[in-house]
């Protein structure tokens, strides 16, 4: 689907305070307090393509079965490392799961995920710059060119660290 060239798009440009992220890390691996923070909120952890260096980021993430999908703001760089398929540690409320990670190309897909995603959540639409009045299909269609789609394909049994 393509964006006529005068539809105007703002995606906040915002992004989370340093301590932010050592803070969720922290939330998401803390007993009881994981439980208050954790529901949509995971610990993806990833080696890096040039670096090899290991990180770990806290992200918002949709889990259907053993599909688990993260949207993110084309504008960050953490992305680029799941330009091709790589294996990967997810923290899903307390519990290590290991899987293969890589960006969903398909922008009809991507669409059709953020629709229903968004209708569930409209919560999370101010994050695309979206009010939750405006979650049609021909709004969300505007901001895929900003947006990536990481999916997640969860192998059958959860890694042995906690």
């Amino acid at each position: 689907m393509t964006v006529p060239p005068t539809a105007e798009v703002r995606i906040p440009q915002d992004k989370p305070p340093v301590w932010a992220n050592s803070w969720m890390k922290w939330a998401l691996t803390t007993p009881g307090i994981q439980n208050m923070v954790g529901k949509g909120v995971a610990l993806l952890t990833f080696k890096g393509r040039k670096t090899a260096k290991r990180y770990t980021i806290p992200v918002s993430y949709h889990r259907q079965d053993d599909l688990v999908t993260i949207i993110t703001k084309r504008q960050r760089k953490w992305w680029h490392n799941f330009e091709f398929p790589i294996e990967v540690e997810l923290r899903l409320a307390g519990r290590i799961h290991t899987g293969k990670a890589e960006i969903e190309s398909d922008a009809a897909e991507t669409l059709e995920f953020m629709t229903e995603y968004l209708k569930t959540r409209p919560i999370d639409a101010k994050a695309y710059g979206l009010a939750k009045d405006e979650i049609t299909q021909d709004k969300i269609a505007r901001i895929i060119p900003h947006i990536v789609m990481i999916r997640i394909a969860i192998e059958g049994n959860e890694a042995s660290r906690e």
